[in-house]
């Protein structure tokens, strides 16, 4: 397996370490091993922790092909979640964890590859994992496979005995910079979206999330949460393109996509990297977006004042967020977000 064969990196020592946090944290967690460390989530994850002084750890199938500066104080270590013996590696000396599922395996293989994680995170006595769902997720079934499948995944990483802390973020600002959506900005001048003219929704930033993850590890009346995160205000679609209109200095309008065409789309986007069937991923997207228009439920929409009481992180605005990134197309091998 690929985690046999790459040496790991150490991590840094204690006295680097010091060096680089101006204010140690609160707390006896200090090495923190994050999977997905080559992705948009992961990365914004360490760099919320070595803002706060922690000593991220960045697991990844092939730490060689990390696609980012590698910032002073991250130390990167090969991952397998097939490969018990180096999701163990990977968790040895490390205080906590934490954990976004991969979005495009298969939903089976996915959801064990979790709970290997999650079962083995409480053998090697990790002290809390923290666990992005990367989506709204209902404290009860609701009757969406894709939502009532993490709700299952939520109470079977639980069920391992792990210390459980769960962020549910309805929707990413980020989302904005991908191939679903900026080549239109810049080609049509266009905000496309599978979201109705007047579906309500949080957006966040992936910072934001990372922040949040971050600020949990030195609060144990955590452990056992839950708690649905978004952004600090509450949009229209036509409310994003209006911002989008005043950021990039030229009208974009918002056009809505049918979950069927967006479905399409995504699975052209993401064809090389699926596990899943075809046919199966495009209805499952249609299936998903067709309820979170009809559904009086609200999934991407949250109250976050209670939220903010118990974790008070700053929550990044979409404007002043939307002014701090290049909305320019990459060139060639320039790196890219995922799927943008």
């Amino acid at each position: 397996m690929i985690g046999e064969r790459l040496t790991p990196l150490p991590n840094p020592p204690p006295e680097r370490g010091r060096e680089l946090r101006k204010d140690p944290p609160m707390t006896d967690i200090r090495t923190v091993a994050v999977f997905g460390a080559s992705g948009r989530q992961g990365f914004a994850q360490i760099s919320a922790l070595l803002e706060a002084g922690y000593w991220p750890r960045g697991l990844m199938r092939n730490p060689a092909r990390f696609p980012f500066d590698i910032p002073d104080g991250l130390s990167l270590m090969a991952a397998d979640y097939t490969d018990e013996a180096s999701l163990q590696r990977a968790m040895t000396k490390a205080d906590a964890v934490f954990l976004t599922p991969p979005s495009f395996t298969d939903v089976g293989q996915g959801f064990d590859n979790a709970v290997r994680v999650a079962g083995i995170a409480t053998e090697m006595g990790v002290k809390r994992l923290v666990l992005n769902t990367s989506m709204y997720v209902p404290d009860e079934p609701m009757g969406e496979p894709i939502y009532d499948g993490r709700l299952a995944l939520e109470n079977a990483i639980e069920a391992t005995g792990v210390p459980l802390t769960v962020f549910r973020p309805v929707l990413f600002m980020d989302n904005l910079l991908t191939d679903w959506v900026r080549p239109k900005l810049n080609s049509e001048d266009a905000f496309i979206y599978p979201h109705g003219p007047h579906m309500q929704a949080n957006w966040i930033s992936l910072a934001d999330v990372g922040r949040f993850m971050t600020a949990s590890l030195a609060d144990d009346s955590l452990i056992g949460e839950r708690m649905v995160i978004g952004g600090p205000e509450t949009f229209q679609p036509a409310d994003v393109a209006a911002i989008l209109s005043t950021v990039l200095g030229r009208e974009i309008s918002y056009r809505k996509s049918t979950p069927a065409e967006f479905g399409e789309l995504m699975n052209g986007i993401f064809s090389d990297v699926l596990d899943i069937p075809k046919e199966a991923h495009i209805q499952s997207l249609a299936d998903f977006y067709t309820y979170n228009n009809a559904s009086n439920a609200k999934p991407m929409v949250v109250d976050m004042a209670a939220v903010l009481e118990r974790i008070p992180v700053k929550l990044t605005r979409l404007e002043d967020w939307a002014r701090q990134q290049d909305w320019s197309m990459p060139d060639g091998d320039a790196p890219r977000p995922v799927g943008g």
